[in-house]
């Protein structure tokens, strides 16, 4: 088996929530030490949610089922230990994956991080719910809500800085979106966002 691809469950987070956290592909921090989202990108999403300071929702394993369009870290030949964005073949072979999860988990609400994330978020919303038929759609899937962000790389700060005013924006925008989930999970009705 690819090493790659060696995350245990726990990293995955809680499926119980409804909330599908969608990145780009693993990164190499996240790879070497087998948590996701914990290189400089997921760790300014870590530290967004830890500003909120919510005694249950502290980490986002505690909010979010997460995984990646790309389920292998994409790196550059000569440099294992680089990161890129993920090549369209990569998506390609990764597709169906994300299908399935989003058949099984049937998220209320998407947050995908990225502009690669994004696009095959929705892509793989549609083919969820087409389905292969009406005899095989999932019972109940609803149609989830998508939230998108770019991606929170430092090196795409100048992408960042075309729709918010500062990073700190970006960060208070995320931060929001993180309060209203939480307040979704809390009402009496249940996940709400």
């Amino acid at each position: 088996m690819n090493p790659w691809r060696k995350f245990g469950p726990e990293v995955y987070g809680d499926a119980a929530t409804g909330y599908l956290l969608v990145g780009e592909a693993p990164g190499y921090v996240s790879w070497r030490k087998r948590r996701r989202f914990i290189g400089p990108a997921g760790m300014l999403i870590r530290r967004t949610l830890w500003s909120i300071g919510h005694p249950r929702y502290r980490d986002l394993e505690d909010l979010f089922y997460m995984t990646d369009v790309v389920k292998c870290h994409p790196a550059a030949p000569a440099n294992p230990s680089s990161n890129r964005p993920p090549r369209r073949v990569e998506v390609e072979a990764c597709a169906d994956f994300l299908v399935r999860e989003i058949r099984v988990l049937q998220p209320s609400v998407i947050v995908a991080l990225g502009k690669a994330a994004a696009e095959n978020v929705r892509r793989a919303v549609s083919r969820a719910m087409e389905g292969s038929g009406a005899s095989r759609h999932p019972k109940g899937l609803c149609q989830p809500k998508v939230i998108t962000f770019p991606h929170p790389s430092p090196r795409n700060q100048a992408t960042i800085l075309k729709r918010y005013r500062s990073m700190r924006t970006f960060e208070d925008a995320v931060a929001r979106t993180f309060r209203r989930l939480i307040a979704g999970l809390e009402t009496p009705k249940g996940r709400e966002a």
